[in-house]
C-alpha cells in the first residue's frame, strides 16, 4: 500500500472510530439504512436491465433491512450473549470438574478460570445491559487501528 493510500486509510479508520464513540447504537441505524438503500438501487438496476426476479428480491430485503436492521442486530447480540454465558458455564464446568486443587498463587491458574468468568461476564453484558458499551469498545479499538496505520505509514518514509 501506498503512503497516501495508508493516510488516507489510517484517517477514516480513525474517523470511523470517532463516529462510533460519538454515535454508538445510532451508527448502525445509519449503517442499515445505506445497506438497504444500497439494496434497493441494485435491485432497481436490476429491474432496468431486465433482471426482474433478481431486482424484485433485492428491492424486498433492501426494503426489509430498513424497516427491520435493528431488530435483527439485537437479535443476533442477544443470541451471540447467551452463546458467550452457556459456553463460560461449560468451560467452567469442565475445569472445575478436571481440578484436584486450585493454586491462587499460579498465574496461569488463575488465568485458566479467569477466561470463562470473563465469557460469562460479557454474555450477560451482552444479554441484559445496553449495546452502547459494545460501540464504545468497538469505537475505542479503531481510533487505536487508525493510530497504528497512521504511525506505520509516517514510519516508512
Amino acid at each position: 500500500m501506498k503512503k497516501t493510500e495508508k493516510l488516507i486509510a489510517a484517517l477514516a479508520t480513525m474517523a470511523l472510530g470517532v463516529l462510533l464513540l460519538i454515535m454508538k447504537g445510532d451508527m448502525i441505524s445509519i449503517l442499515m439504512t445505506v445497506v438497504g438503500v444500497a439494496a434497493i438501487v441494485l435491485g432497481v438496476i436490476d429491474l432496468i436491465n431486465k433482471a426482474v426476479p433478481a431486482g424484485v428480491v433485492k428491492i424486498v430485503v433492501g426494503l426489509l433491512i430498513i424497516l427491520f436492521g435493528w431488530v435483527l442486530v439485537s437479535a443476533v447480540l442477544y443470541i451471540l450473549g447467551a452463546i458467550l454465558i452457556i459456553v463460560g458455564i461449560l468451560v467452567l464446568y469442565e475445569l472445575i470438574k478436571k481440578c484436584t486443587k486450585l493454586v491462587l498463587s499460579d498465574w496461569s491458574s488463575i488465568l485458566k478460570y479467569a477466561k470463562p468468568v470473563v465469557c460469562i461476564l460479557i454474555g450477560l453484558l451482552l444479554f441484559f445491559s445496553g449495546f452502547e458499551w459494545v460501540f464504545i469498545l468497538a469505537g475505542i479499538i479503531t481510533v487505536i487501528e487508525g493510530s497504528l496505520i497512521l504511525i506505520d505509514a509516517l514510519k516508512n518514509d
